[in-house]
């Protein structure tokens, strides 16, 4: 029942994914596409998440992630509007989960995150959106165990390297770097251990 109301729930929000897509960028994505993707990331977070609280702060973060991965594919940016807010969200429902343990974990990964990536893009390899993006991603990817988060780093250092192939064999200087962020947390959150840590 709980998969069926996350796959309804993925379905409604598919027409405002794909606005706020289109009023950052002018372009739609296909609906079926955007559907599809909106779908696999609710079932994910459905079978993934620890507690409610966690539910919804993954919630939040894939459905701004879904629209931000899209207008960084488009326009090579990742919006503030779209990311910062979630940050003070996210954080207050991690807090009214009253785990102290899971919190200090997440607030650590999400600031080594942010160094991390940080010192990326002090060295012109990422942008400042993919710095905030690391960030918000590895408070609610640790909040489930430090595993989860190495494993995201390193499926996204492995997609974001493909990607980079790909734009050099296409004689491209740059290539958007959100999306290789958004689909190593998906990786990660769906090869993590069932019970946390």
């Amino acid at each position: 029942m709980l998969y069926a109301g996350a796959v309804v729930v993925a379905m409604v929000v598919v027409p405002g994914l794909r606005r706020a897509v289109s009023v950052a960028t002018d372009r739609r994505p296909a609906p079926w596409l955007v559907a599809a993707v909106s779908v696999g990331a609710a079932l994910l977070i459905v079978w993934r998440g620890e507690g409610l609280l966690h539910l919804a702060a993954l919630s939040l973060v894939a459905a701004s992630g879904i629209a931000a991965g899209w207008i960084d594919a488009y326009e090579r940016r990742l919006p503030d509007v779209l990311i910062l807010p979630l940050f003070p969200a996210v954080a207050a429902l991690l807090v009214a989960a009253g785990d102290e343990d899971r919190l200090l974990r997440a607030a650590a990964v999400a600031a080594a995150a942010m160094v991390l990536f940080g010192i990326a893009c002090a060295a012109g390899q990422v942008g400042y959106g993919d710095v905030k993006l690391a960030g918000l991603l590895g408070m609610v990817l640790a909040w489930s165990d430090w595993e989860t988060a190495a494993v995201a780093l390193a499926a996204t250092a492995f997609i974001g390297g493909g990607q980079a192939i790909a734009a050099i064999a296409m004689g491209r200087k740059d290539f958007p770097y959100g999306p290789a962020i958004l689909l190593g947390a998906a990786t990660a959150l769906a090869l993590g251990p069932l019970d946390g840590s």
